[in-house]
């Protein structure tokens, strides 16, 4: 952990300026372990926390890559990619802790034309890391996967 801490913040600052991903704003997500989750998107952060399955969870992402997809006219498509790390207090199998997940992020961003809104589906891939009564009950690599609705200013 402590060797990825480093590694991360130097490729957001090696590859910060590329590009901004998701779109600034409010948002509210939904997916596997938060079942329900709000977002604040300024820049190239985003913060957001949640209800987990198991507990409650928060996490900060920062976005590196950012493309446009060509489609149709007027449509607004785009990929990104980025870091961060997610943690929450949860309870599995009686078993009580902090889960701490740095993870790496890739997802798919459509803007509606006309509209102050956007929907993405995003996927993140990383190492868990569970303390207290849960190092032994979870940990090891782990993936989340979410789709949201953001609304822009």
């Amino acid at each position: 952990m402590k060797r990825l801490v480093p590694l991360v913040f130097l490729f957001a600052v090696m590859f910060g300026s590329l590009g901004k991903a998701q779109s600034d704003g409010f948002g509210l997500y939904s997916g596997f372990p938060t079942w329900i989750g709000v977002q604040y998107q300024v820049s190239n952060l985003r913060v957001g926390g949640g209800l987990a399955f198991a507990g409650l969870g928060a996490g900060a992402d920062y976005m590196i890559l950012e493309q446009a997809i060509p489609a149709a006219p007027g449509f607004t498509l785009s990929w990104y990619a980025g870091a961060g790390v997610s943690a929450g207090f949860w309870t599995v199998l009686g078993n009580s802790g902090i889960y701490i997940f740095p993870h790496g992020l890739a997802g798919i961003e459509y803007a509606f034309p006309g509209q102050p809104f956007s929907v993405y589906g995003e996927g993140q891939i990383g190492f868990g890391i569970g303390t207290g009564a849960l190092s032994g009950v979870l940990g090891g690599f782990d993936y989340n996967i979410r789709a949201g609705l953001i609304f822009r200013p």
